[in-house]
């Protein structure tokens, strides 16, 4: 858009927003008062706080936790069985 074209595009707005301005607003219908439900309301609202308060319990069994751990790897590991060595030392006389 040229310069004089925005200028022109925002005069345009200007105009409008000022005439909506000076227009008289239409009167907002009149408000219940508080606290007043008319009984087709009252008894749709009564019929979702029944639906919504509901308790479902549901029982489920428990199930431990799977732990993972490191395999456990076993070795089996030949059991060597020797007889005793009995050493004979000379005997040591005291004198």
């Amino acid at each position: 858009m040229s310069l004089f074209g925005g200028l022109a595009a925002a005069g345009l707005g200007g105009a409008a927003i000022a005439q909506a301005a000076t227009d008289i607003a239409p009167v907002a219908p009149a408000l219940p008062e508080a606290g007043a439900v008319d009984a087709a309301t009252k008894a749709a609202l009564d019929q979702t706080d029944a639906e919504f308060s509901q308790v479902v319990v549901v029982r489920r069994p428990y199930r431990r936790p799977v732990v993972v751990r490191r395999p456990v790897v076993v070795v089996r590991r030949p059991v060597v069985v020797r007889r005793p060595v009995y050493v004979r030392r000379p005997r040591v006389y005291v004198r």
